[in-house]
C-alpha cells in the first residue's frame, strides 16, 4: 500500500521536531493505518533510525523486556537494544512500540519515559477496551492522539484531488456557486460506498474496482466481528454482534433514529446490552451522539427516569454501506439511485456527517425541543460558548421547521444546512442566524468556517 497523507501527520511531525519529552500514543480502531503512518513518518523524521517492537507478532519475547521495575528506563532501553540488535541513541532513535495494549507492563512503563531523552511512539488498537480491564493504572505523562478512518478531504488527497479539496474549503468559507460541484458530488457518492479505511481507499485508487473495495471491506468487517466475539474480551460477543448488525436498521427509521435496545433483539434490555455497546464504542467501531435539549452552552446530555437518549453510528461509512447489501455500481447509477428510498439515502448522509464532524474534533449532540416534536441532527458549541446547528438533508429537498425553531431559541450566530445543493447563504427568517448552505461533501470544512 502506498502512502496516504493524513491530517494527524502534522501533529506527529510537530512532536518529533519539538523538545516535547512525552511519549506519544496513537489510538484508533484496527485497520485505520496507525502502524503504516508511524513507520512512514518515523523513517523520514528519524532518518531510518527506528527500532520497532511488534507486540502482536512476538509478544512472549518482548514482554520479557519489561520484566524489570518499570521505572528502570535505562534497563528497559538496554534490553530493547539487545532484542533488536540496534544501537539506541537518546533524542535520535525512535522507539516504536506497536500494539502496546497487549502488554500492561509495557504500557505502564511509558510514564517513566516522560521527561527523558528517549523518543517513544506507541500505537494501540482496542486500547480503550484494554484499559477498562487493566490491573495497572493507565500511564500519566503521555500524549494521546486518535487516528480515525480517512475523512472526505483525506480521500480527495489520496485520489490526487488536492486542488479540488482546497477549492471546497475556499467555497465553504465564502459560499458561492462552485463550478466543480457535480464532480465533487460524484466523488462524494463514491466515498459513501468506499469509506475511509486505508485498505479500501487503496483498493479503489489502484484498481478503480468496487469489487476489490468490497473484498477489503468484507475482510475488515470479519476482523471486527472476530474481535467482538472473542471469548476473552469479557463481554457477550453474541450481543455485540447483534448490536453491530442492527445499526443500519436503527438508522433507516423514518422517525427518530435514536438507539433502541428492542431493535437489537426482541425484548432487549439496557442491562444486557449496555456493556457490549460500550465495548464497541471503546474499540472505536461506533460513534455515539447523545440527545440534548439545551439551546445554550454548555450543552449536556438529556436524561430522564428511563435513562439517556442517544444515536449510534458506524465509525466508517464504507462499512455501513456494505451492510445494506447494495452494489456500489447500482448506487452510483443516477437513474437507479433516484429510486432508492429516502430513508436509505438519509441514513448514509447522517452517518457520513457524524463521521466527518467527529474527525474534525467536534463533540456533537442531536437536539429535540422540550415541547412539541421535531429533531435537529447535530448541534455543538464552539470555544466562544456559541451553539452551532447542523442540519443534514440527503437530497435537494431542504425544507425544515426544526432548524428555524432552534435558531430562534438558541440565537445561534450561524447554522449549516448540508444537502446535495450548491453553496449558498441566507438568513433564517425571524432570527439573526446566518444560514450557510453547503454541499454534503464540504462537511470537513465546518470546523474552519465558524464565526
Amino acid at each position: 500500500m502506498s502512502y496516504m497523507e493524513r491530517k494527524l501527520a502534522a501533529e506527529i511531525v510537530a512532536w518529533a521536531q519539538s523538545d516535547d519529552t512525552h511519549p506519544l500514543i496513537i489510538r484508533g480502531a484496527r485497520r485505520t493505518g496507525k502502524t503504516y503512518l508511524i513507520e512512514h513518518l518515523g523513517h523520514n523524521l528519524f532518518r531510518d533510525d527506528v527500532v520497532k517492537l511488534d507486540f502482536q507478532t512476538d509478544l512472549a519475547t518482548i514482554e520479557k523486556i519489561f520484566d524489570v521495575p518499570t521505572n528502570k528506563t535505562d534497563a528497559i532501553i538496554q534490553r530493547i537494544s539487545e532484542y533488536s540488535g540496534a544501537t539506541i541513541t537518546p533524542k535520535r532513535t525512535l522507539i516504536f512500540l506497536d500494539e502496546i495494549q497487549l502488554s500492561e507492563k509495557a504500557l505502564n512503563s511509558l510514564r517513566f519515559f516522560s521527561g527523558t531523552d528517549w523518543r517513544i511512539i506507541a500505537t494501540g488498537s482496542l486500547l480503550g477496551v484494554t484499559v477498562k480491564n487493566r490491573s495497572l493504572p493507565f500511564p500519566s505523562g503521555v500524549r494521546q492522539l486518535d487516528l480515525r478512518p480517512l475523512d472526505f478531504e483525506e480521500f480527495l488527497w489520496a485520489v490526487d484531488e488536492k486542488p479540488l479539496a482546497d477549492a471546497i474549503r475556499e467555497h465553504a468559507s465564502q459560499p458561492s456557486s462552485f463550478i466543480l460541484h457535480d464532480k465533487a458530488l460524484d466523488l462524494f457518492h463514491r466515498f459513501l460506498t468506499i469509506g475511509g479505511m486505508p485498505k479500501a481507499v487503496d483498493a479503489y485508487r489502484s484498481t478503480h474496482s468496487f469489487t476489490h473495495v468490497a473484498e477489503e471491506l468484507r475482510e475488515i468487517d470479519d476482523t471486527y466481528i472476530n474481535d467482538m466475539t472473542d471469548p476473552d474480551n469479557g463481554i457477550s460477543g453474541v450481543s455485540a454482534k447483534r448490536i453491530w448488525d442492527s445499526l443500519p436498521k436503527q438508522l433507516l427509521r423514518s422517525s427518530t433514529k435514536k438507539f433502541k435496545y428492542a431493535d437489537v433483539i426482541r425484548g432487549g434490555r439496557r442491562e444486557r446490552l449496555m456493556e457490549p455497546l460500550e465495548w464497541l464504542e471503546a474499540a472505536g467501531l461506533v460513534l455515539r451522539n447523545d440527545m440534548t435539549r439545551d439551546t445554550t452552552a454548555p450543552l449536556s446530555p438529556y436524561r430522564d427516569e428511563e435513562g439517556s437518549f442517544f444515536k449510534i453510528y458506524m465509525a466508517d461509512t464504507g462499512l455501513m454501506f456494505r451492510k445494506f447489501g447494495i452494489a456500489a455500481e447500482v448506487f452510483l447509477n443516477p437513474d437507479v439511485a433516484a429510486a432508492l428510498s429516502a430513508d436509505f439515502r438519509g441514513a448514509l448522509a447522517e452517518n457520513f456527517m457524524m463521521q466527518s464532524l467527529t474527525a474534525s474534533g467536534l463533540h456533537t449532540f442531536y437536539w429535540t425541543p422540550s415541547q412539541g416534536s421535531g429533531e435537529l441532527d447535530f448541534v455543538f458549541q464552539n470555544q466562544l460558548a456559541q451553539t452551532i446547528a447542523v442540519e443534514v438533508k440527503s437530497a435537494r429537498n431542504v425544507t425544515s421547521k426544526t432548524l428555524a425553531r432552534f435558531a430562534k431559541e438558541s440565537r445561534c450566530p450561524i447554522a449549516y444546512r448540508l444537502s446535495e445543493r450548491d453553496f449558498g447563504t441566507s438568513q433564517i427568517a425571524g432570527t439573526s442566524t446566518q444560514l450557510h448552505s453547503l454541499p454534503l461533501y464540504a462537511a470537513f470544512a465546518i470546523a474552519n468556517t465558524q464565526s
